[in-house]
Parts: C-alpha cells; sequence; structure tokens
C-alpha cells in the first residue's frame, strides 16, 4: 500500500523510543472533496467587479483609515501621491496587515477582544509520479507529525506542509520576514512524510517557501463585525481558516452591512457569533487545521 497507518513515533532526546498508547487508528474520508484555485478565484472575483463598474487599485496597499472622529470616512492608499478613497463603509480584510491598519493613531487602535498576529508558515512540494497522483488530501492526527499533503496533478506535484503547532507558532511582521523554507523544518517535513508514505521516491529537488496566516492568539477564529468606528467593520484572523469561511464570513458580512438577508447562500449562523468585541470562544483544542 502507499500509506503506512502506523502512529508516528516519538523519541526522547538521546534517541530512546517513547512508548505510547495511541489507540486504535481510525480516519474519516470525504468523497468529493477537491481543491480550488485561489488564483483562479480571484480572477472570478476581478471579473465581478469589472462587470458591476467597481474600481481596482492594484499595487496600491492600504496605508492607513481615514477616520473623522468616531466615524471611518475612507481609505488612504500607500501610493506615491498618497491617493484619498472616499467610503462610508470599509471592511478591513487585509490579513497579517490587518492590526497595523487598526492603529488609529500612535496610541490608539480600533479595540477588539481577541488578538490577531501574523503568523508565518512553511510549505514544501515534490515532483510525483504514478500512483502518488492518486492520493487523497490527508491530514495526518495519528500521533504527532500533523503532517498533511495534496497531489497537484497539473502540474505533478506533492504539496506538504503541517498543523503541528511547533510549525505555526512563528509571529513575523508581515513587511520583513524569511519566504523561504528553513532546512530543519524541510528535514523535520520530509521525515513526517516518508513515514506516511514509505516508499515516495526520495530523489529530485525539494522546493518550498513561507507566506503567512493571520492567527487568533485566543481561539483560533475570525474577527468579523462592526467595530467600535462607525462604518468600519472587521474580517480578519481566520487561523488559517479563511477559504473555507469564506463564503459565511461574506454572507455575516453582507448582512450586517446591508441589514438585508437574501432567501439562499446565506449563513444561520448568529452575526454576533464572530463579532469584534465577543468573548474569547472557549475550545478544548486550538489548532490551524478545520
Amino acid at each position: 500500500p502507499v500509506l503506512d497507518c502506523s502512529p508516528f513515533p516519538e523519541f526522547t532526546d538521546d534517541g530512546e523510543l517513547i512508548e505510547k498508547d495511541y489507540g486504535e487508528f481510525s480516519a474519516v474520508h470525504e468523497h468529493g472533496c477537491g481543491h480550488m484555485d485561489s488564483n483562479l478565484c480571484l480572477s472570478d472575483m476581478k471579473k465581478v467587479l469589472d462587470r458591476e463598474g467597481i474600481p481596482i487599485h492594484m499595487s496600491s496597499p492600504v496605508a492607513s483609515f481615514d477616520i473623522s472622529g468616531s466615524k471611518v470616512q475612507g481609505i488612504v492608499l500607500g501610493d506615491a501621491v498618497g491617493t484619498r478613497v472616499s467610503a462610508t463603509t470599509v471592511v478591513n480584510c487585509a490579513g497579517p496587515w490587518a492590526t497595523k491598519l487598526n492603529k488609529r493613531s500612535a496610541r490608539d487602535d480600533v479595540k477588539t477582544s481577541t488578538t490577531s498576529l501574523p503568523t508565518r508558515i512553511q510549505v514544501g512540494h515534490k515532483h510525483i509520479e504514478g500512483q502518488y497522483l492518486d492520493l487523497p488530501f490527508v491530514a495526518d492526527g495519528y500521533g504527532g507529525s500533523g503532517i498533511y499533503f495534496m497531489p497537484r496533478r497539473q502540474n505533478s506535484q506533492l504539496v506538504f506542509g503541517s498543523v503541528a503547532h511547533r510549525f505555526e507558532s512563528e509571529i513575523v511582521d508581515p513587511d520583513n520576514y524569511n519566504t523561504s523554507l528553513d532546512p530543519d523544518v524541510k528535514e523535520d517535513y520530509l521525515t513526517c512524510l516518508f513515514h506516511r508514505l514509505p516508499n515516495l521516491p526520495t530523489h529530485g529537488q525539494i522546493h518550498g517557501f513561507s507566506h503567512m496566516y493571520t492567527v487568533n492568539q485566543d481561539d483560533v477564529h475570525p474577527v468579523v463585525g462592526p467595530s467600535d468606528v462607525e462604518g468600519l467593520y472587521l474580517a480578519y484572523g481566520e487561523s488559517g481558516h479563511g477559504f473555507k469561511l469564506a463564503p459565511a464570513i461574506g454572507s455575516m458580512l453582507a448582512q450586517q452591512i446591508t441589514g438585508l438577508k437574501t432567501s439562499q447562500w446565506e449563513t444561520t449562523a448568529p452575526l454576533q457569533f464572530l463579532h469584534p468585541s465577543r468573548e474569547p470562544l472557549h475550545l478544548k483544542v486550538k489548532t490551524h487545521f478545520a
């Protein structure tokens, strides 16, 4: 078989095997699931915005919100001339840069009851062929590896990373961080990967990169809803779940901003559930994987 289903072993610092009862092996298989290409999704979004005549400012980061008193007046772009875009409703969905944008002044921030911070995430990929292209998306919770991997048939790549906390705890400056795959992390990933796929060919280059999640340090759930600044809404802190939660988050924001609800495609989650001033949710386990 391609997959080894034994638990990932643990060792002492001296290399001695730690005897541990991992319980009986169990797994969940979801049939019919797949991978959505985020670039194609962005392309679709741009087509919709173009269709509706909504201008898009490319290569123009938002430098700050334009706030007067307790109301938002728009945004200021970080372009050469500091272009101002007027708006009575603004959504801060800037991900890793969201907390920086929440600074109303040197001494005052937009208030939230939880803290979301940019967290460095590292991913590797290697060339695969044959039966490995037919693998499902696997997330390993049997033992302590936390390894996940998914084949991408269109370019014959196996993409892999880990949801173990030790790999997802490095807080970084979103404007200044290492975007490569660290050698020690690559080695650790490969140890976990080859345990689960023991016959995977070892030849060939391992490539990789780093990017960021915006991780809610208190309950790994997003912040969604109106802030204490009138007209300014927050939508960030998805903690690695954002792409999967996007339809529900969009529905919540649309309902909160417009006060309207369509007859279909709406979330039934309470609109206060992820409110910026909510009490942090109580969880038995905090994980970036959902």
